[in-house]
C-alpha cells in the first residue's frame, strides 16, 4: 500500500483530484491568491514527490462548476452553472498549452456531460423558462424530458441524440470501454432503483414479465457515426438483459472484464457476472447471496483485479468477508465509519462524517487488519487499486 499525502502541498485551498496513474496525481486546487479566487491544474510526481503547474486561471465567476475530462495528451475541463451556457476548454498537459475554447448555447439548462473521448462530448439538457415551449412539444412528440447532444471539438458543431436509450441514461449510465480489441460504449439502462424493480417483481401478476434492466454495447466510432446522421436507433448490441422476476446493476471493472450484480427475486439468489474484455463472452462467476444486515462493496481493480466484499453489520463492529479475488476475514469497530475501501486485501479505508448545523468534518482511517495497527486523517480521501490519497 502506498499512502500520497497531499496536504503538505497546500494550504487554505480546495483540491480535487482529477486523474491518478503510475507515477503521477493530477488534481485541481482553488485558492485565493493576490485578492483574486484562482485554480491552478497541476500535476504531482509520485517518484520526485514535485509537483508541477499545468496551467492557472483567475475564477471570475465562482458560480461555475467544474467538469475534468483527462486523456493522454489532453485535458478537457468543462465549466457550467447550470443554465444553458457552457464553456469548454481543451489543455496540452505537457505544456499547459490551450488548445482550444469554446463557449457553448445549449437548448435548456445544463444537467451533465461526459466525454467519449478527446474529442467527442455529450451534454445533458433540460427545461428552462426560455424553452418550455419546444420542451412541452418534445416530451410529447418523445415522451422524454431530457435532450441529449453530440459535441465535436474538430468539426466544431452540435448533433442532437435520437436514440431514447442513450438520451435516458445520462453520464452516469454510460462506461466508456475497450471489448475484443475495439473501443466501445456500455450503455446501462435499469429499470429505477433497486427498491422500484423488486416492487416490480411484487406485481408481477399485473405487470408481466417485461419490465427489464439491460446492458447494451455499442462500437464507439459507430455510435458517434450514427448520432451524426441522425440515425433514430444506435448500432448497440444486447449483451445482457434481466426482466420482471430478476435485477441487473453494473459493478465496476478491472483489465479483464465489465462485472454486473445479478439476482434472481423468486430465490433470493444473487450471483456476479463477467464481461470478458478479451472475447465479449459472459460468465458467471460467484455467489454473492448474503444476510439481511449485509451489504456488498464492489472495487474496481485499476491495476489489479476487481474484488468484493460482504460487510456485516454486527452492532457494535462490522464484519469484513472477501467474496471475490479476495480472502480476508476481520472485524473492525463501528466507530471508525462506513468501509469505503480494502487495500492489497489486507487494509481497511474507512470514513467518518461529524456534521453539524454549521460545521461538518470528514475522517478516515486505515487500519491494517493483519497487525492492528491504525492510523486516522482528518481530511478527504480517494482509493485506487494500492494508493491512498489524502487532500
Amino acid at each position: 500500500m502506498k499512502i500520497e499525502d497531499l496536504r503538505n502541498i497546500y494550504t487554505s485551498s480546495r483540491v480535487e483530484l482529477i486523474e491518478l496513474t503510475g507515477d503521477a496525481l493530477c488534481y485541481a486546487e482553488e485558492k485565493e491568491e493576490e485578492g483574486h479566487n484562482s485554480l491552478f491544474l497541476l500535476e504531482y510526481n509520485r517518484n520526485t514527490k514535485r509537483e508541477r503547474v499545468i496551467t492557472n486561471y483567475i475564477l471570475n465567476d465562482p458560480a461555475f462548476r467544474r467538469h475534468y475530462f483527462p486523456f493522454a495528451a489532453d485535458l478537457l475541463m468543462v465549466l457550467e452553472d447550470g443554465g444553458s451556457e457552457v464553456w469548454l476548454l481543451v489543455l496540452d498537459r505537457a505544456s499547459g498549452r490551450e488548445r482550444c475554447m469554446v463557449r457553448l448555447d445549449l437548448l435548456g439548462s445544463f444537467t451533465g456531460c461526459t466525454a467519449l473521448d478527446s474529442a467527442h462530448l455529450l451534454f445533458w439538457t433540460r427545461e428552462d423558462e426560455k424553452n418550455a415551449a419546444l420542451f412541452d412539444d418534445y416530451r410529447k412528440l418523445t415522451g422524454l424530458d431530457c435532450v441529449c447532444c453530440l459535441y465535436d471539438l474538430e468539426e466544431e458543431r452540435c448533433w442532437y441524440v435520437r436514440d431514447p436509450r442513450l438520451i435516458h441514461a445520462g453520464p452516469e449510465q454510460l462506461v466508456p470501454c475497450r471489448v475484443t480489441g475495439c473501443d466501445r460504449l456500455l450503455i446501462l439502462e435499469p429499470h429505477g432503483d433497486e427498491a422500484e424493480k423488486e416492487k416490480c417483481y411484487r406485481n408481477l401478476r399485473w405487470l408481466g414479465d417485461d419490465v427489464n434492466d439491460n446492458v447494451w454495447l455499442c462500437p464507439l466510432l459507430d455510435a458517434i457515426v450514427s448520432i451524426k446522421a441522425g440515425d433514430p436507433k444506435l448500432p448497440m448490441e444486447l449483451v445482457l438483459s434481466v426482466g420482471t422476476r430478476g435485477l441487473l446493476r453494473y459493478a465496476g471493472a478491472d483489465a479483464q472484464g465489465l462485472y454486473f450484480r445479478a439476482k434472481y427475486f423468486p430465490d433470493n439468489d444473487e450471483r456476479l457476472v463477467v464481461l470478458h474484455r478479451e472475447t465479449g463472452a459472459k460468465e458467471a462467476l460467484c455467489s454473492l447471496s448474503h444476510g439481511e444486515n449485509t451489504r456488498l462493496l464492489f472495487l474496481s481493480g485499476g491495476s489489479g483485479p476487481f474484488r468484493v466484499y460482504a460487510v456485516e453489520d454486527k452492532g457494535e463492529e462490522f464484519a469484513c468477508d472477501g467474496l471475490f479475488h479476495a480472502s480476508l476475514h476481520t472485524v473492525f469497530s463501528r466507530e471508525l465509519g462506513d468501509l469505503i475501501a480494502v487495500v492489497e486485501d489486507r487494509y481497511l479505508v474507512a470514513r467518518y462524517l461529524l456534521a453539524d448545523e454549521t460545521d461538518s468534518f470528514e475522517f478516515h482511517t486505515v487500519l491494517d487488519a493483519k497487525t492492528g495497527s491504525q492510523q486516522s486523517y482528518e481530511c478527504r480521501c480517494t482509493v485506487q487499486g494500492r494508493t491512498v490519497v489524502l487532500y
